[in-house]
């Protein structure tokens, strides 16, 4: 695993899954967030937690590991957009403790005291704009390569007080 400190502006990274190469814009210690610039034309700036950076890019400007769930050879893709299968597991509730707008996450802590994360891909974008921390939503957790995340997150009315 990639050390914070080793880990500076300038660096070249690559993400192990899609192989997309990006430059480190800025470390934010504080926050411990990373700013990353795609080499890719088109694609966005790109803000990560640091505990992904360390686990899902490798510095260097070249990353010759293993791709998950891809053939060898060249990938045929539809323009139909991306499909993922679909959540599955028990529903869970909770509150929305923090959003962060301009990035597009936020966390939830759970009617079992947990807190999990959400990223507005999980769910319809509109529905992300609409939502305020302190509101009740419903959520299903999956696990990924980077722990607990919440999926199709959506807000529900407040159960009145007992």
């Amino acid at each position: 695993m990639i050390a914070l400190e080793e880990i500076e502006s300038g660096a070249q990274c690559t993400h192990k899954n899609t192989r997309f190469r990006y430059t480190v814009v800025e470390v934010d210690f504080d926050t411990e967030e990373i700013l990353l610039e795609a080499e890719t034309e088109g694609h966005e700036p790109l803000t990560v937690p640091a505990s992904m950076f360390q686990s899902e890019f490798v510095l260097g400007d070249r990353y010759s590991g293993p791709r998950r769930g891809r053939s060898r050879g060249r990938s045929r893709r539809s323009n139909t957009g991306p499909t993922t299968a679909a959540p599955t597991g028990p529903k869970s509730k909770g509150k929305i403790k923090k959003m962060v707008r301009d990035r597009g996450f936020g966390f939830i802590r759970g009617e079992d005291g947990k807190e999990v994360f959400f990223h507005r891909s999980g769910m319809n974008g509109s529905e992300y704009d609409s939502m305020n921390e302190g509101d009740t939503v419903e959520y299903v957790i999956q696990e990924g390569p980077r722990g607990a995340r919440a999926e199709h997150v959506r807000t529900i009315a407040a159960e009145p007080a007992a």
